[in-house]
């Protein structure tokens, strides 16, 4: 299902998908110092979440990764300290229940990547892709029907070929190097999925999150990746969708 719009609090740019095109609309970049609060480099996962959630839960993402928000149409949404907690907080439990920790400290000369996607109906997955001398491998695992429990949890040895072919994919989404978004239209949206892209090499961290990318707007080749990944892991959706 599409991520569905309910309010528009003020436009700031019509048709950005076209204009994009145009290169009539004006992009907006993130403030380089500080830096791209989606971009941590050398950060390490430290600390608990707050009072405010039924446990302590540790870090699984560094602290200031979610500073900003990508919504359908790279549309960038600063968020308030308050909402940085929450996403942090929400996207480490997520994590924790696929059995996943914190992908800092980077072992040495290893390269990793890790897609989480979290729809708002249905069980949650993540895919994560790691190189470490020789070896590339996947881990796929989607959460159970039970609380705690795994429906899926599966690892399998990639071929050079096929790590090949997902480097190819993050070029193509620019993932190390996208960093101009368009100004957010003030768009709110009751439904849809957020999608996590994790990476870390050569001691830099990045994360991109993303709230249900259209698979004909311009984030078309980060929604590409995700469905490459997903046809990598060779699982199926219920429904069969992607969204």
């Amino acid at each position: 299902m599409k991520a569905s719009a309910i309010t528009d609090r003020g436009m700031s740019c019509l048709f950005p998908g076209l204009l994009l095109l145009l290169g009539a609309c004006t992009t907006v970049r993130p403030p380089a110092d500080p830096p791209l609060g989606f971009l941590e480099d050398g950060f390490a996962s430290s600390g608990t979440c707050s009072t405010e959630w039924p446990a302590h839960l540790p870090d699984v993402i560094p602290r200031g990764a979610f500073a900003l928000t990508l919504m359908p149409g790279l549309e960038v949404e600063f968020n308030d300290a308050r909402s940085q907690q929450f996403m942090h907080c929400w996207c480490s439990g997520m994590l924790r229940a696929l059995r996943e920790g914190p992908l800092l400290p980077l072992a040495p000369g290893s390269e990793v990547y890790r897609f989480t996607w979290i729809p708002s109906s249905r069980g949650s997955f993540v895919i994560r892709i790691e190189h470490l001398g020789p070896v590339h491998s996947l881990h796929v695992k989607m959460t159970g029907m039970e609380e705690g429990t795994l429906a899926l949890d599966r690892r399998v040895l990639l071929t050079p070929t096929q790590w090949q072919a997902v480097q190819q994919r993050l070029a193509e989404a620019r993932f190390w190097s996208i960093d101009r978004f368009f100004a957010s239209r003030g768009l709110s949206y009751l439904d849809g999925s957020e999608w996590l892209f994790e990476g870390g090499r050569e001691g830099r961290y990045r994360v991109l999150s993303l709230h249900s990318p259209d698979p004909e707007g311009p984030e078309r080749a980060i929604h590409d990746l995700g469905v490459f990944l997903v046809e990598l892991a060779g699982i199926t959706l219920p429904g069969g969708q992607l969204y």
